[in-house]
């Protein structure tokens, strides 16, 4: 497993051509872009976003974002007191990348759903053979959320409201706005740069539609689901957020979290790292070898599909107590081979230092307000999940809903008792 992510041989995924075409990535985006020369070409742009000042600024980004949408609860509060909660994080994650990577105001609800649908798309495309895409009945469930250029399939009526063509037409409304602003330098976000990219001739304009779209879509559908399991988690173990919240207390005090505290938050920080490795989204890695190989002793031939099944690695003897849900598996430093919840080396996730980043601010913000109460008191384990690809719960059941209760009224409860 290690020499596999650690070597740059190993760079390509693997998925279905006629699949990746239909949903877009093919050759197209960082995600499942399986050209690696093109692939290396459109990855610093990421980088670039991802780290050094947008990292600083995701900060205060997501504490602005938590409080705006923790304000308006009511909105989306049922009669019993409950919320969508994993609808409540897409909302949060889409806005706070919105903030970041774009600026473009969006329909926050439409394009979530739009976001589901071509996750359920490219879910169900993505390693189809290719007779799949001759037979229409086949794949005539998920055409709705595949994009316009998917010219190969036998489509019936154009789609006007697809994710795709929603992100083409708010990438056009950000050439606009660049096009009147006095000066760029203070709107050199992600979008931009890909936009003058273009311009220079580097990209095409469906590689810059792809990758606006790639990093609209990643924090709404894997961070978004790893911080619905944590509230669970939270929810099911009082002691661990208590723990939290007095830390955060302490760090922070009565002010909002700011960048010189993301060091100091190391219970936070053992939780979101225990809550990766106890109930991963994403628990298996795709590679395919671009070169002949031997590990271990074990030929491997170029073109070898290979999965790696990190979670299974996460719950090996290594961790105190790897079967249970608890902080002591990170009391002491855990070595960086045995746990790496976004990979690691060429092909590791390109946002992971913004990832911890973003879960941080997320969790201190809300903590600081709220105490998270599921349905019926029901633990994460009580909760339906579908493994496709990422685990993600079954929202067709009301489980998913929990209730956030303001933090006053829950120390006037207590002193009541």
């Amino acid at each position: 497993m290690f020499h596999v992510m650690k070597h740059g041989h190993y760079i390509s995924r693997f998925g279905s051509k006629l699949g990746l075409k239909c949903i877009g990535m093919h050759e197209n985006g960082i995600i499942f872009n399986n050209n690696p020369a093109l692939w290396k070409e459109i990855r610093p742009f990421f980088t670039k976003a991802l780290s050094g000042p947008g990292l600083v600024r995701m900060i205060a980004i997501c504490v602005d974002s938590t409080r705006d949408h923790l304000d308006r609860l009511e909105d989306v509060t049922t009669e019993l007191g409950y919320i969508d909660a994993l609808n409540l994080m897409r909302c949060i994650m889409l806005d706070t990348s919105n903030r970041l990577f774009l600026g473009i105001p969006l329909d926050e609800n439409a394009i979530v759903l739009k976001i589901q649908n071509y996750f359920d798309a490219w879910q169900a495309l993505l390693l189809k053979p290719d007779i799949f895409f001759k037979i229409s009945w086949l794949y005539k469930k998920y055409e709705k959320s595949v994009i316009r250029s998917c010219k190969f399939l036998p489509i019936r009526r154009p789609f006007k409201k697809d994710l795709k063509e929603a992100i083409e037409i708010l990438i056009e409304q950000k050439r606009q706005k660049l096009s009147t602003v006095e000066k760029l330098e203070d709107h050199m976000d992600f979008a931009s740069q890909l936009i003058f990219a273009q311009s220079r001739g580097e990209l095409t304009g469906e590689n810059v539609n792809q990758c606006v779209l790639e990093m609209l879509i990643a924090a709404p559908d894997t961070l978004s689901v790893t911080l619905f399991f944590m509230l669970a988690l939270i929810a099911e173990h009082p002691q661990v957020e208590e723990a939290m919240v007095k830390e955060i207390q302490a760090v922070t005090g009565d002010r909002d979290v700011q960048s010189e505290d993301m060091p100091k938050l190391k219970v936070v920080e053992n939780f979101i790292h225990e809550s990766m490795r106890y109930q991963p989204v994403v628990d298996l890695v795709m590679r395919r070898a671009l070169r002949d190989d031997v590990i271990d002793g074990y030929p491997v031939k170029k073109g070898t599909n290979i999965i790696l099944n990190i979670g299974r690695m996460h719950k090996l003897e290594f961790f105190p107590k790897p079967n249970e849900f608890t902080l002591e598996n990170f009391e002491k430093n855990v070595p960086h081979r045995y746990f790496q919840p976004f990979g690691f080396g060429p092909r590791g996730c390109v946002g992971k230092f913004i990832a911890m980043v973003m879960m941080k601010a997320i969790l201190v913000s809300l903590l600081r307000r709220c105490s998270v109460q599921t349905l019926k008191g029901k633990g994460l384990h009580h909760i339906p999940k579908n493994n496709d690809l990422s685990l993600h719960p079954n929202e067709q059941q009301p489980l998913i809903e929990m209730a956030f209760v303001p933090r006053r009224k829950v120390a006037k409860n207590q002193e009541a008792k």
